[in-house]
């Protein structure tokens, strides 16, 4: 039987109306979504047969003047049906003891009389009182039938039939519902105008952009270009047939076949090698969105860490299949990196979001300095695959510096770059772009054109990084030999191949 297709937003409804029979409580639920949650939780209580009362600070229950959140409490109490009661934007209320005290006090009457207490925001409520009694739980993104509905609310197929529906709608995942109507909306103008002028509008590439305008809000998450292919990665072949065999990974023909979503890549190896670059072409090669997750930006102090993380990997579920780009991972969980434990409840719910999620979601993590990651990131099961990226032979030298110089429109002959290859023992793919860099200022200089001895001075003249650190990245190859796969195969193989 292939796998059965996985929907947070499902998922959290089933959730939820568990909750509502038992019934629970009190409840919280997280989200910028007001009045989607609002909505669900109406329709919930309907089929329930339950009444629901709103409550908010500007108009109480109804249309009151003003709400006093202390006054709500005994209304709740003294209410004889077993009701849904929502408290919008009211966690600010729970900073006073007194009122945290008092609302205990309604919760426990609440649990005998069939009453459930509601509090939506976007403010998680994190207070030792209430951690046993407070079921918290994070609304998701709109699924694929709610943003074809708002889709379809503003171009009826009837009225469209040109358009590409499933591609404007897949476009749209990641974003809330408000703003995936609203980017509708802005992007029929757009087309109506463009067609009343008798010009092209292409209307995929508009979705993207207001999808990339409203995720670009978030401070730790950004959608990174499809600028570069495989092509422009020179070496690591073995890494690269890795990625081939899985391009067809996310397809319809895979969850048919039974395939399980790959989940993930962690790149460790010697700084300027090619990690990075490796990261953002697997979203192209794939056809995949690509997303980068800043960690210092997670860590820079302007909300929690921690919910932090959650809204973007929350976005990155919703915006599944893509790629989570994670660079240079281990500066954000770097062992003892922070007394107060931030870095460890961080990697915790990363662990745990890796461990759990149904999304298909491939996330591709680098890292430099393999000793500071902690012992729980570099488990089997984490990742498909754990990569070492060395500094290049010399086949894949003559392979950067080739590709450096034809991007540059230079073309020298196999023997004078199979010179350069040889020359450049030790050098990184950074420092080889930066030799072609570098002997091109040179020649530019002398108004001339880039020659033979350009290049040659430039690597003389470079110092790589192999002579600063040498015991170091031998300590690194010493940890890989066991731990991890080589990015490249040896040269003798692949003359092995080649030749027969």
């Amino acid at each position: 039987m292939p796998p059965t297709d996985y929907s947070p937003h499902m998922a959290f409804m089933r959730e939820l109306r568990s909750l509502l029979k038992a019934p629970y409580a009190l409840i919280h639920i997280e989200t910028h979504e007001e009045a989607r949650a609002v909505d669900l939780l109406k329709r919930l209580a309907a089929r329930q047969d339950r009444p629901l009362w709103e409550w908010s600070i500007t108009r109480g229950f109804g249309d009151e003047a003003g709400g006093d959140f202390m006054a709500a409490l005994p209304q709740v109490e003294a209410i004889d049906e077993p009701g849904v009661f929502i408290f919008k934007d009211a966690t600010d209320q729970l900073d006073d003891p007194v009122v945290r005290r008092r609302l205990r006090e309604t919760e426990a009457h609440c649990a005998k009389a069939s009453k459930t207490l509601i509090f939506v925001g976007p403010r998680p409520i994190d207070y030792p009182d209430f951690a046993k009694d407070l079921t918290p739980l994070s609304l998701p993104l709109p699924d694929r039938i709610v943003i074809t509905r708002q889709y379809e609310a503003v171009f009826p197929p009837d009225k469209f039939p040109d358009l590409p529906h499933d591609n404007l709608i897949g476009g749209a995942m990641g974003l809330t519902q408000r703003e995936a109507h609203r980017a509708f909306h802005r992007v029929r103008h757009q087309l109506l105008e463009a067609r009343k002028a008798g010009e092209d509008f292409d209307v995929e590439e508009a979705i993207l952009h207001e999808k990339q305008r409203m995720v670009g809000r978030s401070k730790v998450l950004e959608f990174h270009p499809l600028d570069a292919g495989l092509d422009s990665v020179g070496g690591l072949d073995a890494l690269k047939e890795w990625l081939k065999k899985r391009s067809r990974a996310f397809s319809e023909e895979a969850r048919q076949y039974g395939l399980p979503a790959p989940k993930g890549l962690l790149l460790i190896g010697v700084q300027g090698c090619g990690k990075s670059l490796t990261a953002k072409v697997v979203g192209r090669h794939w056809g995949l969105p690509l997303l980068r997750l800043d960690m210092g930006r997670v860590f820079d102090g302007q909300r929690s860490p921690e919910e932090a993380l959650r809204s973007a990997l929350k976005t990155c579920d919703a915006l599944a299949p893509c790629v989570l780009w994670m660079d240079e991972i281990e500066k954000g969980f770097a062992t003892g990196k922070s007394d107060d434990g931030r870095a460890t409840r961080v990697l915790g719910s990363l662990l745990t979001w890796q461990q759990e999620k149904k999304t298909p979601v491939f996330v591709v993590a680098t890292a430099n300095d393999v000793t500071s990651l902690p012992p729980e990131l570099l488990r089997k099961g984490r990742f498909d695959e754990i990569f070492f990226v060395d500094l290049p032979q010399i086949h894949e030298r003559h392979e950067i510096l080739k590709i450096h110089l034809e991007k540059r429109d230079i073309h020298l002959d196999d023997q004078t770059i199979a010179e350069l290859a040889e020359k450049s023992e030790h050098f990184s793919g950074a420092e080889l772009e930066q030799v072609v860099v570098s002997a091109m200022y040179a020649a530019f200089a002398d108004d001339r054109r880039l020659d033979r001895d350009d290049l040659l001075f430039a690597i003389r003249d470079t110092v790589p990084l192999y002579r600063t650190y040498e015991e170091m990245i031998k300590g690194l190859r010493e940890w890989a030999h066991e731990r991890a796969r080589s990015a490249s195969r040896q040269r003798r193989v692949i003359d092995f191949f080649g030749a027969s």
